[in-house]
């Protein structure tokens, strides 16, 4: 999502662990809390220091303790169950009363209070007896009342007393969803795996989309990027090995193949006919194995949704133009399906916006998702294919530095890098050029404020329209004011648009046309 393959589940030896040798990874609840329990070392402890306080409870005249108790140590296990004792070890809570312990204190208790305070003597009971039979006969009336209640509360709810509660429970009274309803979802299931992948450094779980009956599985190049062994899973319980046939990482699609020609094929239906508010289903594998074919139900939140990613230095790296829905989406759920209430296929769940924010989930249109995998099923790539569905970072195909009118700078023209001589003075920023390898040019005074054109990469889309020594002052209409400010205009287009500049030269302003190029590799 970009959020790399999720690691829940331990990276399995080469051909050492069968399937049902390779453990499970830990739930963690939904709040973030890891799960807690006590190992048996520490129930042991526990079980000691509480019967050595019931026995400090005995000896006591008054029949209390200093309470101070200790807890259960995390017991944290990464796809490995925790190591258990042979004997199982009752848990006992410290410092709590036993059985023995209440009737000594209530016996101690007795005699203290019988000895300072000697009740009369008054037959059999006196008015002691007589107190408890007026209690009994209160109680009584009390349980009487509540009963006739119950009873009464229950006739009304059986419609054979008033009519105010409805007790029909053979029906859903506010949900329109029917299991027929659902059917599709169900069937679709059938055609939904679980993808586990070992790496070198470790290994992750996400979801695939069976293709072909003969082994061509669909799921993200993320899912799979760095494996060294691809374990699938199917609905049916079974299990098989599969090998990489190729991938698009542009595109984030990947295929993958299983020896098998028994499956059952996914229905994909054409997402160009989504639309916003659309019914839709997320099946995938959120949080491991242990909760594959998880199925979450939203609709579609946005259509062709423009979704920007960028390289670890900030700058644009390509655009992507994905089914934005609002469906639960987890690390796990990469590379399954999203699909329409009939169980068919619109998109393949690819990311979601991370950070705090909540039900916002990307899917790959399923129309343009197609293109890429056929391609890949054909050729290992998809190279011959112009995609629809990502677009590398447009550029202009130059090399330049802001420069502001009024200032004087000098270059070192060996690194393309400016020093404004109102910071520091001409020989000085000489001196320093020189010292590291530079060659400083004449100083420079631009007439306007702009992108000073210091380079034109004679391979992309600004060759023979741009010259070294050009100041570019707007691009459509948009003033360069900084060179974030003129990558934020051209980053707003695809590769291939035209634009147009505005571009002093030698004493004039000129309004040139660009095809903007798509950033190399």
């Amino acid at each position: 999502m970009d959020e790399k393959n999720q690691n829940d589940q331990n990276r399995f030896e080469d051909g050492s662990a069968t399937p049902e040798e390779t453990p499970a990874p830990d739930s963690v609840p939904a709040d973030g809390d890891s799960p807690v329990s006590a190992t048996p070392e520490e129930n042991k402890e526990d079980n000691t220091e509480g019967r050595e306080d019931d026995e400090a409870g005995d000896k006591a005249e008054d029949g209390t303790g200093d309470n101070s108790g200790d807890s259960a140590g995390n017991s944290e296990a990464e796809g490995s169950d925790a190591s258990t004792d042979s004997t199982t070890t009752e848990p006992v809570t410290a410092y709590r009363w036993t059985y023995s312990d209440q009737k000594a204190h209530d016996a101690s208790l007795g005699s203290s209070e019988s000895e300072n305070n000697p009740s009369p003597k008054s037959g059999r009971g006196g008015k002691n007896r007589t107190a408890l039979w007026v209690y009994a006969l209160i109680m009584t009336g009390v349980f009487a009342v509540s009963f006739g209640i119950l009873i009464g509360v229950l006739f009304v709810g059986k419609g054979t007393v008033g009519s105010g509660i409805n007790t029909n429970y053979g029906e859903v009274e506010n949900d329109p969803v029917t299991p027929a309803d659902v059917a599709g979802v169900e069937e679709c299931k059938r055609s939904v795996v679980v993808i586990e992948v070992a790496t070198a450094t470790g290994g992750g779980t996400g979801t695939g989309v069976i293709m072909t009956s003969d082994g061509y599985i669909a799921t993200n190049h993320h899912v799979i990027e760095n494996s060294e062994r691809i374990r699938v899973s199917f609905f049916d319980g079974s299990q098989a090995y599969a090998t990489l046939v190729g991938s698009s990482a542009m595109d984030d699609l990947a295929v993958i193949k299983v020896e098998r020609t028994d499956l059952i094929p996914a229905t994909f239906a054409d997402s160009g006919q989504c639309y916003v508010g659309q019914t839709v289903y997320a099946i995938g594998t959120p949080a491991g194995s242990d909760f594959s074919w998880t199925t979450t139900k939203g609709i579609i939140s946005y259509v062709n949704r423009e979704v920007k990613q960028y390289n670890s230095d900030g700058t644009l790296a390509k655009k992507l133009r994905l089914l934005q829905t609002d469906a639960k989406v987890n690390p796990g759920n990469s590379g399954g399906p999203l699909v329409n209430a009939d169980g068919q296929v619109v998109g393949i769940v690819s990311m979601k916006l991370g950070g705090e924010y909540e039900g916002i989930g990307f899917a790959i249109p399923s129309d343009g998702a197609l293109e890429i995998l056929q391609a890949i099923m054909r050729d290992g790539n998809a190279d011959s294919v112009n995609s629809s569905l990502s677009f590398k970072r447009p550029v202009l195909g130059i090399t330049g530095v802001y420069m502001e009118a009024g200032h004087s700078y000098i270059m070192d023209q060996t690194a393309g890098r400016i020093y404004d001589l109102e910071v520091q003075d001409a020989e000085t920023v000489k001196r320093e050029i020189l010292k590291n390898g530079g060659v400083p040019s004449d100083p420079i005074t631009p007439e306007v404020s702009g992108v000073l054109v210091v380079e034109v990469n004679q391979e992309l889309g600004a060759k023979d329209i741009l010259r070294v020594g050009d100041i570019i002052v707007a691009v459509e209409g948009e003033e360069c004011n900084s060179m974030s400010a003129l990558s934020g205009v051209v980053n707003g287009f695809y590769a291939g648009d035209t634009v147009t500049l505005d571009v002093y030269r030698n004493g004039e302003t000129l309004i040139l046309s660009l095809i903007l190029s798509a950033q190399p590799d």
